[in-house]
């Protein structure tokens, strides 16, 4: 039977590609280790490792190793750290990764109002990709993602999308439009930057700039949110960008409702999550972020009819 332990040593050697180096990083001598490795070997029925003269290089069978070790290490991580917080008086812990712009606007709102009725839940938060997201969550480093859709449906995870961001306009505040509560796309002008996140080059993108296209207008892609906003504070052009932008407080820029754009859309927003081993904690989150999403765009879509 395979413990944690052979794991941990085998990671090392994987990692550190050498014996010596591994032992020296697991404070013990050369010797036991690489018995403890052979003895792996023996028990898995294959080589883990090419040792040559030299170096040593990790065989396929050694790679698939690395790549399984590494997941169960990291659950049985978790599992330690969640008995540790049901030890110390809490009741669970939910790791959390979000794209950047999640962490603007929806974010700040759920984490805040989730830990006002579960304060004994630890909500861990890492701002990753949404690629890296998917991963993570597949690799038990995380249990619940807010990402960009739209991906491609994944064995194992449950995604819905809970957040439509209308878009805005973003100009200088010495700009000629800069005073209306309201502007029209065809008025923008040129340069004209836009923000599509960096996986998205589907519909979304296409029909915003096909809208732009037609207003006249051809616009530069930007993924970065604050790239896009500090082009506009530098005075470079005139930006479109999601609402969750209007929380970054610069100077010199303002942001205002944008018109001409088709009513439908929006940037969206998912929640993904493990459909299985799924903690209360997890869930009490998930359900609760789907809640506070809905107010919150409810509360927008109320404020822009008083505008």
């Amino acid at each position: 039977m395979i413990d944690l332990r052979q794991m941990r040593q085998f990671v090392a050697v994987a990692e550190e590609l050498s014996f010596r180096r591994a032992a020296e990083r697991l404070n013990m001598s050369q010797p036991p280790l690489s018995q403890a490795v052979q003895r792996l070997e023996e028990e898995i029925g294959a080589k883990l490792f090419h040792r040559g003269k030299r170096k040593v290089t990790l065989t396929r069978t050694g790679e698939v190793m690395l790549d399984e070790s590494h997941r169960v290490l990291a659950q049985a991580d978790r599992a330690i750290a969640h008995v540790m917080d049901v030890g110390k008086g809490r009741l669970g812990r939910v790791e959390i990764g979000f794209v950047l712009t999640a962490s603007y606007e929806l974010l700040p709102a759920v984490t805040r109002r989730f830990r006002q009725s579960n304060s004994d839940i630890h909500l861990e938060l890492h701002e990753m990709t949404s690629a890296q997201q998917i991963k993570a969550l597949l690799d038990h480093q995380i249990d619940v993602a807010f990402l960009r859709p739209p991906l491609a449906e994944i064995e194992g995870l449950a995604m819905e999308n809970i957040y439509h961001e209308r878009l805005v306009a973003i100009l200088p505040d010495d700009h000629p439009l800069a005073s209306q509560d309201r502007v029209d796309l065809k008025a923008l002008g040129m340069p004209l930057f836009v923000m599509v996140p960096s996986n998205w080059y589907t519909t979304f993108q296409t029909r915003l700039v096909r809208a732009c296209q037609r207003a006249g207008l051809d616009p530069e892609i930007i993924n970065d949110p604050v790239h896009l906003v500090s082009l506009v504070a530098a005075g470079m052009g005139v930006a479109i960008g999601p609402h969750a932008v209007t929380r970054l407080r610069l100077d010199g820029i303002v942001f205002k409702e944008l018109d001409g754009l088709p009513e439908n859309l929006m940037m969206e927003l998912a929640i993904a999550w493990r459909e299985s081993a799924v903690s209360r904690s997890t869930v009490s989150f998930v359900e609760s972020s789907r809640t506070i999403a809905a107010t919150l765009y409810q509360a927008l879509a109320d404020d822009r009819r008083d505008t």
